[in-house]
């Protein structure tokens, strides 16, 4: 079978939990650190650090990192779950406020395809927009994967 590729051209199969948390968008090299120190490397680990609200708070707290900072990490690494989402599309879904799985999950892939379009088309972000296809293999997955974050 072939690999999946996103749309900044990484593997997808190499994504989700075990993805380094180095290849979310936004991650500072302070903040990269103070995750290592707390022996966070992966997106999964960041996810089982940090996905519930008091548990962010305490990472925040011990490693240095700000609060605000650390939950849009956690978003990432919780998009970064279904594959074929990379950092272009991923930084487009943000853009129109679906920032984890369950906001995904609660789209409607014909609508969200159409709002993707045309924000691409006015920011002009990606090469390309994602197919309706893609969108449909994005929010269909979404919809079967367990919450793991928490506000």
């Amino acid at each position: 079978m072939p690999a999946t590729v996103t749309d900044d051209g990484t593997d997808a199969e190499a994504g989700g939990l075990g993805l380094p948390v180095s290849k979310l968008r936004g991650l500072t090299l302070p903040v990269r650190a103070a995750l290592k120190r707390h022996r966070v490397t992966t997106c999964g680990q960041l996810l089982r650090a940090a996905g519930g609200a008091r548990d962010r708070d305490r990472l925040a707290r011990e490693a240095g990192i700000d609060p605000g900072e650390l939950l849009a990490l956690v978003r990432r690494a919780d998009l970064a779950r279904v594959a074929g989402i990379g950092t272009v599309f991923g930084l487009m879904l943000e853009d129109l406020g679906v920032r984890d799985v369950p906001a995904l999950a609660a789209r409607d892939p014909a609508g969200l395809h159409a709002r993707l379009f045309a924000h691409n088309r006015e920011e002009r972000l990606a090469r390309r927009s994602p197919t309706p296809e893609e969108v449909e293999s994005w929010v269909r997955p979404a919809r079967a994967l367990p919450a793991l974050v928490s506000y």
